[in-house]
């Protein structure tokens, strides 16, 4: 590509230092000053533009997916489906997010973010689409398969109509609300959290350390630390999924559905923490795209979760290599993403072996539902930080800061 282009489009990078977007500066007291930022304006005019990219990738995939895979899902698949979906198609996904970093210079880990999705959602929709088990609306036709591709997370389709669902004005309203309420939310929790390097408690232990002590996993400052960081994603992560969908709806006109419900404060079980609250759009397609097929290969759910669950770690040990590539400090690659994963699933497991004993459904039924969901985290949050350890270290946090308005105090 031409660099002229590049430069254009990515040259002006995103500086570290968030007081060089103040809208307004304010004294509080005599040794204290506090200013109020805005979200980068360059975060934004890059944003749609990452964004256009692999809503293309996708597009390109899914004719040739449906032609190969959905359109024979009742024969059984020839070499030709085999050999694009195994050795152009799932290289694709996984390849074209780092090659575009590459290409664009993209430094910004929010914005290496957005483009790391593809491998997740992509990916796994690749492997369905090859396996047979591609929703069934989506795949009636190529309509609704294009659709449902080339929507970053996911399309909400007519039930009775058979086809996506087209957006109205009072949808975009709603959008806009839940957007700009998480908006709010998030640049306040992370302007709490900035100012105590992300660790609200002090622990003995470093944020990304790998030797917690059992006492330090179970100590109340380290749950508590956990649940911030575990509360932040998913306050953004309800963020931009609703505002990358609204560009999507924009574009093409169809409404999406919720990616992110409400995880951190109503989920009853682990299963539902991660089925059906945490990332929706994921859970489908692991669900799809690897518990599906691994359960009817193998004629066990056991094994089918366990895929699931170490696919996940799989991919996102691959997303968070590509998201600190340019950091300045060192990888330190011990697996975490897949002990985290791993840990969950033995939860899983457990809740699927004792959560039908008698006793423990009498016990449950009786408990107030806020208190289960506390439980239900407590179970997670002990682990938690090997999962966002190393984010808050690489500057995750601090870059996702330049999407949000934040209020940020510094000593005179």
């Amino acid at each position: 590509m031409d660099r002229g282009i590049v430069e254009i489009l990515f040259g002006q990078k995103i500086d570290y230092d968030l007081l060089n977007d103040t809208l307004f500066e304010f004294p509080v007291g005599t040794t204290t000053r506090c200013a109020i930022t805005h979200p980068s304006i360059h975060f934004f005019n890059q944003l749609p533009l990452l964004v256009a990219l692999q809503t293309l990738m996708s597009a390109l995939l899914a004719f040739p997916l449906y032609k190969l895979n959905v359109q024979i899902t009742k024969k059984k698949n020839g070499v030709l489906s085999a050999v694009f979906t195994f050795l152009i198609a799932l290289p694709a996904a996984c390849y074209e997010p780092i090659y575009i970093i590459r290409l664009f210079d993209i430094h910004h880990i929010g914005l290496r973010m957005v483009l790391m999705t593809f491998p997740l959602i992509g990916g796994l929709r690749v492997l369905e689409s090859y396996f047979g088990f591609v929703p069934a609306i989506p795949a009636k036709n190529w309509n609704n398969y294009f659709a449902y591709m080339s929507c970053p997370f996911i399309v909400k389709f007519d039930e009775h109509k058979q086809e996506p669902k087209r957006v109205s004005l009072q949808y975009f309203q709603q959008q806009l609300q839940i957007a700009g309420t998480y908006f709010i939310y998030t640049g306040l929790l992370m302007s709490l959290l900035w100012h105590y390097d992300w660790e609200l408690f002090e622990v003995e232990s470093d944020v990304n350390s790998f030797d917690h002590s059992l006492r330090e996993l179970i100590s109340w400052k380290h749950l508590m630390n956990n649940y911030f960081m575990a509360l932040i994603l998913s306050l953004g992560l309800k963020q931009s999924t609703v505002g990358v969908s609204l560009l999507y709806s924009l574009v093409f006109g169809y409404e999406t559905e919720d990616v992110v419900l409400s995880p951190m404060t109503k989920s009853q079980s682990p299963s539902e923490f991660w089925g059906r609250q945490w990332n929706v759009a994921v859970h489908l397609g692991l669900k799809n795209g690897v518990f599906k097929p691994i359960r009817y290969l193998t004629n066990s759910k056991l094994m089918g979760v366990l895929a699931a669950f170490v696919a996940s770690g799989i991919i996102h040990e691959h997303e968070y290599v590509n998201l600190v590539i340019f950091s300045r400090t060192g990888i330190e690659f011990k697996w975490k993403y897949m002990i985290f994963f791993g840990y969950n699933a033995c939860l899983l497991f457990a809740e699927h072996t004792f959560g039908s004993i008698e006793i423990i459904q009498n016990i449950v039924s009786k408990l107030p539902k806020p208190l289960i969901t506390a439980l239900v985290l407590c179970t997670a949050l002990p682990v938690a930080h090997l999962f966002t350890g190393d984010w808050i270290v690489h500057g995750y946090f601090d870059a996702v800061m330049y999407a949000e308005p934040t209020i940020l105090c510094r000593s005179l």
